[in-house]
């Protein structure tokens, strides 16, 4: 076999069992709830049908319905400078390493992470004077 098509190949191999390693992993977790909750739905039944109280259901299995959802955070701007900085330095060395590696064409497109770092940042700067006039919320 000709080494060009083996490794043409090689990539198709991979996303095609990679894909198929997830679609696998998701079915499997799927089949093993399904059963779980088909195991614990015949034991209910037999209870009712005994006239017994049927046992409570564990507390994972619908979600936890005592856990509080998490808080969201007062404050955006940290959040939007993080991912505008990431953005923002990734998209200059994604630029710089295609230009050195021989595509000034190419290149350009990097720049686009960047520009979109540059957004956040300018996102993050608003929200930052929004939230520093606002004043402090009340405690009840």
């Amino acid at each position: 076999m000709n080494p060009a098509a083996i490794g043409a190949f090689i990539p198709i191999v991979a996303i095609t069992l990679g894909i198929g390693i997830g679609c696998l992993a998701i079915w499997s977790d799927h089949k093993r709830k399904l059963e779980l909750i088909d195991r614990i739905h015949r034991e209910r039944m037999l209870a009712l049908e005994k006239g017994v109280d049927p046992p409570a259901l564990p507390p994972g299995m619908v979600g936890d319905l005592a856990a509080r959802p998490k808080p969201a955070s007062r404050y955006l701007w940290p959040r939007a400078m993080r991912n505008g900085l990431m953005l923002l330095f990734s998209g200059i060395v994604l630029y710089f390493a295609v230009d050195v590696a021989g595509g000034r064409e190419g290149a350009m497109f990097m720049l686009v992470p960047a520009v979109l770092g540059l957004a956040n940042l300018i996102y993050a700067a608003i929200i930052w004077k929004q939230e520093k006039d606002e004043p402090p919320p009340r405690l009840p």
